[in-house]
């Protein structure tokens, strides 16, 4: 767990540190759930849950964030499955 002090300005603003911003990758225009028991105060990103939704008749995968993959990553991930795939199929034929 991390504790870092921060000032709150007079309009009652806080201003998350770019170490923390970065780290959680935040960014302007961001929404957090704000929770409040006893003196406690949490704030939580709002984002999106990744996995697989149904768009339309296709079902899509979504990370969640705001990052997209590149044609290059999404192939390599397709190849390792599918080598994954054919070496357990090969080994049910020995």
């Amino acid at each position: 767990m991390k504790t870092v002090m921060v000032p709150i300005d007079l309009a009652g603003r806080i201003v998350l540190p770019k170490s923390v911003r970065q780290e959680l990758a935040i960014q302007a225009g961001d929404h957090f759930q704000l929770t409040v028991q006893g003196e406690t105060v949490t704030l939580t990103p709002s984002r999106p849950r990744g996995g697989f939704v149904r768009q339309g008749k296709a079902l899509v995968f979504v990370t969640g964030g705001k990052a997209t993959l590149s044609a290059e990553t999404v192939q390599e991930i397709r190849e390792a499955g599918r080598a994954g795939r054919d070496s357990l199929n090969l080994a049910g034929l020995r």
